[in-house]
């Protein structure tokens, strides 16, 4: 109830921030063509569910263990629709942890998928920004909005150092088997450094799937903002501007990014020339696909379970015999 309030008052003090606001400009005028924008944006969604789907494969193949892509897709489906649809930030990832584990009998190890997935996007995402930065000067010319980008960029990349050097020293090896809360947490790191360690080619198959995800949600960005006509935002800007948003929108500050994610692309896309009102419009619909798409999980949460647990008994069977 405290992060839907806190998203409330987020979005109220930023429509209250803005000289004149239209609510009018929030709403794109109907056509077919919006329509078909936003279909494709839904659809580019959903191809990047399936992209980060690979990347969790990735990293459990490199831990040693193998799910069907369709079970790991529904299992995947079912956290998107607990995070993303239920008022909650980090169920979908313990719905995925207790489900996976459940088939490969591995707990550790379905924790230790689950977070090295996760930091996979600590280093994808700033490195896309980066690289749009670069490649256009225009970008870099923006004063304090270039810098809050690099810094967002720069202090995610320096946590990732900082998290992957305390978590590879040997001392949470045991700790991996008893630890909880956040020391569990830097346990199932250190499992998948260790198992990172013993697979390189994996390092660059989770990282080469986490570009591919990550290019892919950008695009479904891209794709709102043509159907609101803000031409301002290319794909280059969204590929400049939209990781620190999708940074910052995963601090636990708000209800699934709200309020976090239009004031970036206000203060982000405001400085292209993009309309106040239109940003926060592209914010809302990005979001709202994003929960439309996430919906479909629903079957998947509500009766994957018995699914996971005949799985699990497959696999026993197999393994005994």
């Amino acid at each position: 109830m405290l992060r839907i309030v806190g998203s409330a008052a987020m979005l109220a003090l930023l429509v209250w921030r803005l000289p004149d606001f239209d609510v009018s400009e929030l709403v794109p005028e109907w056509s077919t063509t919006v329509a078909l924008w936003l279909v494709a944006s839904a659809l580019t969604m959903l191809v990047a569910f399936a992209l980060q789907t690979v990347r969790w494969s990735q990293v459990l193949t490199a831990l040693g263990h193998h799910i069907e892509f369709r079970t790991l897709l529904n299992q995947f489906l079912a956290g998107q629709f607990v995070s993303n649809v239920l008022p909650t930030a980090f169920g979908g990832d313990v719905v995925r942890i207790a489900r996976s584990s459940r088939i490969i009998g591995d707990r550790p190890a379905a924790f230790a998928s689950i977070a090295l997935e996760r930091l996979t996007g600590w280093l994808v995402l700033p490195l896309i920004s980066f690289t749009a930065l670069a490649a256009v000067p225009e970008f870099r010319a923006l004063g304090g909005v270039t810098v809050t980008a690099i810094a967002i960029n720069g202090v995610t990349l320096a946590a990732l150092l900082a998290i992957l050097f305390v978590a590879a020293s040997q001392r949470w090896t045991q700790a991996a088997l008893t630890a909880t809360g956040w020391r569990a947490w830097l346990a199932s790191v250190h499992l998948g450094i260790n198992a990172m360690r013993r697979s390189p080619g994996a390092i660059g198959r989770t990282v080469a799937a986490g570009v591919a995800f990550q290019v892919t949600q950008c695009l479904a960005v891209y794709f709102v903002a043509r159907a609101l006509d803000i031409g301002v935002i290319t794909v280059w800007a969204v590929f400049a501007f939209f990781p620190p948003t999708a940074i910052s929108q995963n601090l636990p500050v708000g209800f699934g990014g709200l309020g976090v994610r239009e004031a970036g692309f206000v203060v982000f896309f405001g400085a292209l020339g993009a309309v106040e009102e239109r940003a926060i419009a592209l914010g809302l619909i990005t979001y709202l696909i994003t929960v439309l798409t996430s919906a479909l999980g629903a079957p998947s949460f509500a009766f994957g379970g018995w699914r996971t647990t005949l799985a699990a008994d497959v696999a026993t069977a197999a393994e005994r015999s």
